[in-house]
């Protein structure tokens, strides 16, 4: 998502997201910010996604679609991006779904953003390259995209919406031993947003062809605003 920028894009870490110490957890990267909780042979690990690692997601900067760069070179990511990843140590069968909740410090809820989201923003994009509001609402999500910026290239958005594909964290079933791995992205958190919890609510055991065991994830994160 790239208007054609006159100098260099400068990626710099303005705002970092680092864990906060939990009980619960079963271990923590503190280099990386990467979490991991391991419930009855299921582990969950969840790391945040800084703006240098989005810039760098992409060789081009021009089909990224998860950063804007403005004209100056200033680099601004669009989203809060986490990457989720399950691993079934254990089970026969392990089911997992792509929903995830953040929950700010003032209680406020906002669901991940799938990838139906993302395909009503880029459909809603004109002949003239104007981005407009997606069709749908999505329960807990703020209902405006943050930019509005006339796109210099379709086929870039084209682009971009394949690697939205791709790289967004997918349901599936995971048998023993496998793992499943992809980005869960939310609406862009304000700067006055501190501490959040990242709830993944929908991973289950399959005990029985008619039982089913529901295991809930819940990690602690802190949004930090560097100094300048």
């Amino acid at each position: 998502m790239i208007v054609g920028c006159a100098f260099t894009p400068q990626p710099n870490i303005d705002v970092f997201i680092e864990p906060v110490e939990n009980t619960s957890y079963t271990s923590l990267n503190p280099e990386t910010g990467a979490v991991t909780i391991v419930q009855k042979g299921v582990a969950v690990t969840i790391r945040p996604i800084d703006e240098i690692e989005l810039f760098s997601f992409t060789e081009n900067p021009r089909i990224n679609p998860y950063i804007f760069v403005e004209n100056n070179g200033n680099v601004t990511p669009i989203y809060t991006v986490f990457e989720l990843v399950v691993h079934n140590l254990e089970s026969s069968r392990v089911l997992v779904d792509e929903s995830a909740l953040l929950i700010d410090h003032g209680g406020a809820q906002y669901a991940n953003l799938p990838y139906e989201y993302f395909k009503d923003l880029y459909q809603n994009v004109d002949g003239n390259g104007q981005s407009a509001f997606p069709s749908s609402h999505y329960p807990y999500g703020r209902r405006h995209y943050p930019f509005y910026q006339t796109y210099s290239d379709l086929e870039a958005l084209k682009d971009g919406q394949a690697i939205i594909a791709e790289s967004l964290f997918e349901r599936g079933k995971l048998f023993h031993g496998a793992k499943r791995s992809g980005y869960i992205v939310f609406d862009k958190l304000g700067l006055d947003t501190t501490d959040m919890r990242i709830i993944i609510p929908e991973i289950r055991i399959v005990v029985s062809d008619s039982k089913q065991e529901k295991l809930k994830f819940k990690f602690d994160f802190r949004q930090v605003v560097a100094e300048k």
